[in-house]
């Protein structure tokens, strides 16, 4: 089993509170903390408390710890045990993510005794003793709160909703890039059968941890995505810590996570509220993972219960699914995840790399062959590999041309090689042992790619689409599409056209959806151009791009609009889609592009286009269609890789490009 671990150089903010009881004299008057708010606010430092029917103030002091809020965790301490599902560990990961000061220990397990407590015990971890919590509310009554504020409609509440003795099950962290979408927090729970609740890190500035037994007035609730949040709440107080709420439900003692394996019917699609926010093990087989809002990645997890295609998800910061190199076909296991919601789908989530295990991924595959001068090669492979593995001596290149360099970073192999042949296609093998970064030697079904030796800048003037982002995340309105001189002289721009064609038209003729002319270019103060230096670079955009974005010094500019004059989904992003430049006079396309075509339902490319010298049947399909795609869910453009190259082959000369270059080279 090999399981991916990231250094972690998270803040801790593991504080440990000791309540010190001072006698009131009081009879018995109170069930729980909440009876004795009659006593009025307490004195500053101290907290009333429900102990045997009385209330009573407690004083509250901090320790002098080693780790009580300082500024780093050195690795010291241990997470033994919280993959297991019993709850074994002795210690707390203290390592990770803060909210701001509002919650600590963000999803690890809490410190346990050896034999385990039961979980309504707390855990006195130097005595080694469970002590029972001063708790007096059932479980079933805690979750009966909870089914309450999840039934409770959003907005400030009438009467506050009490929740009384529910546990701490699991930290949401904040996560880099998803804060204006996301919110950091803790989840509640009270038995393994749920309800449970989530409540914002921001809602109490009470620190919390897992395993901590809480109460708490909810006066403000939210939906996010269909998930319950309470928003504000008051008197939020820890009364005990270090319950075993990891352990399985199953386990003896019993805790509140459930195994979710044998689960068919977990995807509710937020008609139901069944798992929402609770704590659960997962483990199976990954399919392709998609964009699940900012900064976050979810793939498909086929388990016994759910086999494939399963509706089943697994949530990960995308930086950490990077980092840890999932990809459809890998093996993991969750020991212990959160129900989070994302567009009302139920997401069983995990933030921090010690809370998912890699047991095993496919092998890696070379996936693309791309030159990216006269003498250098640039291989991609489906997954990260090891650069200590990568020797020139491990590649070959036919027809023969010999190799004198190879170096590794991340999923990219990059070859120098004697001088290529402009135009001559080439086949490059992987005949060594080139392993991932898990040690899997490369597929022997997958080691092969071809590529064409770079074409030459073309003598006088050569115009060529060289990018295009038509998806953008979210709104669609900052597409643009970039047009670059690849030849040796000025092109002149007063008889093209930029030709946009829907690939789903159905109308007859089939023909172009928008077009402009290039004799409507301006530069950057506003006046007009009439040619396109060599090396030159045209941007065609919506007017209120050119107000925020930066260009580089002497980027021509074309503002396109929508049909209906809009400044948003101008260009087309269904499937089948094209882009053309048009010589109006001659009747031709000087260089087009068809995007975004299924093998299994190509879309007729060949549209009739109104030309100076009357309707042409134009082909948009310029060699192979490129199977590169933009998405909604990604950043990046359809970018010519390397700047510029044309050979013909739609195929072999675009690629997805993660960072857009409007009005500059592309990688």
């Amino acid at each position: 089993m090999l399981k991916r671990s990231l250094k972690r150089n998270w803040l801790p903010a593991l504080v440990t509170t000791v309540f010190v009881t001072v006698g009131t004299g009081c009879g018995d008057e109170c069930v729980d903390q909440f009876d004795c708010r009659e006593k009025g606010a307490p004195p500053a430092g101290q907290a009333y408390a429900c102990v045997e029917n009385k209330c009573e103030l407690r004083t509250l002091n901090i320790p002098p710890e080693e780790d009580a809020g300082t500024d780093e965790d050195a690795g010291t301490t241990t997470d033994a045990g919280t993959d297991a599902g019993t709850d074994a560990g002795t210690t707390t990961d203290a390592g990770t993510t803060t909210d701001a000061g509002t919650t600590t220990d963000a999803g690890t397990a809490p410190q346990s005794c050896n034999p385990a407590c039961a979980l309504t015990e707390s855990c006195d971890v130097e005595a080694n003793t469970c002590t029972p919590s001063s708790v007096a509310t059932p479980p079933a009554d805690t979750s009966a709160q909870i089914a309450a504020f999840v039934a409770a409609p959003a907005g400030v509440l009438a009467t506050p909703q009490i929740v009384s003795g529910a546990f701490v099950t699991f930290i949401k962290p904040e996560v880099a890039g998803s804060a204006a979408t996301e919110a950091s927090g803790f989840f509640l729970q009270a038995e393994a059968n749920g309800p449970a609740m989530f409540v914002r890190g921001s809602a109490s500035p009470t620190a919390v941890a897992v395993g901590d037994r809480v109460t708490l007035n909810v006066t403000e609730k939210e939906i996010i995505s269909n998930l319950n949040v309470a928003k504000a709440v008051t008197d939020l107080t820890v009364v005990s810590k270090n319950h075993g709420v990891w352990n399985l439900n199953t386990a003896s003692p019993a805790g509140l996570k459930v195994d979710a394996n044998a689960v068919s019917t977990f995807e509710d699609a937020g008609t139901t509220n069944t798992y929402e926010s609770r704590i659960v093990t997962v483990s199976g087989k990954l399919a392709a993972g998609t964009g699940s809002g900012a900064a976050f990645t979810a793939f498909p997890v086929a388990t016994t219960g759910e086999p494939s295609p399963s509706p089943l998800l697994l949530r990960v910061p995308t930086a950490l699914s990077t980092d840890l190199d999932l990809s459809s076909g890998c093996d993991v296991a969750v020991p212990t995840g959160i129900v989070w919601r994302f567009n009302a789908q139920p997401q069983v989530s995990v933030f921090a790399p010690s809370q998912l295990t890699v047991t095993s991924c496919p092998a890696p595959k070379l996936t693309e062959a791309r030159p990216l001068s006269g003498t250098e090669v640039r291989l991609t492979f489906d997954r990260k590999l090891n650069a200590a593995s990568v020797q020139a001596a491990d590649f070959g290149i036919t027809p023969t041309v010999a190799i004198s360099a190879a170096a590794a970073a991340g999923n990219l192999v990059s070859l120098t090689t004697a001088d290529l042949t402009a135009g001559t296609q080439y086949t490059v093998t992987v005949n060594g042992e080139v392993t991932d970064v898990a040690g899997k030697a490369v597929d022997a079904s997958a080691k092969s790619a071809t590529f064409t030796g770079l074409t030459p800048p073309p003598t006088g003037p050569s115009l060529v689409i060289n990018e295009i982002d038509y998806d953008n995340v979210g709104t669609d309105n900052a597409e643009f599409l970039e047009i670059y001189n690849r030849g040796t002289a000025a092109a002149d721009l007063t008889n093209v056209k930029l030709v946009f064609v829907n690939g789903d038209s159905t109308s007859t003729p089939r023909s172009e959806y928008l077009m402009f002319n290039l004799s409507d270019v301006k530069d950057a103060q506003g006046n007009a151009v009439t040619s396109l230096p060599a090396g030159g670079y045209i941007v065609a955009a919506p007017e209120p791009y050119f107000t925020t974005a930066t260009l580089p010094a002497g980027t021509l500019r074309l503002i396109i609009k929508s049909s209906s004059g809009t400044n948003a989904d101008i260009i087309q992003n269904g499937t089948g889609d094209g882009v053309g430049l048009l010589d109006n006079a001659a009747g031709t396309l000087l260089d087009s592009v068809f995007y975004e075509t299924a093998s299994s339902n190509p879309q007729n490319s060949t549209f009739t286009i109104t030309t100076a010298t009357g309707p042409k049947s134009l082909n948009f399909e310029e060699g192979a269609r490129t199977v590169a795609s933009d998405s909604n869910s990604a950043a990046g453009s359809l970018q010519r890789s390397p700047n510029g190259n044309d050979t013909n082959n739609n195929n072999a000369d675009f690629a997805f490009v993660g960072t857009v270059t409007p009005g500059g080279p592309t990688p």
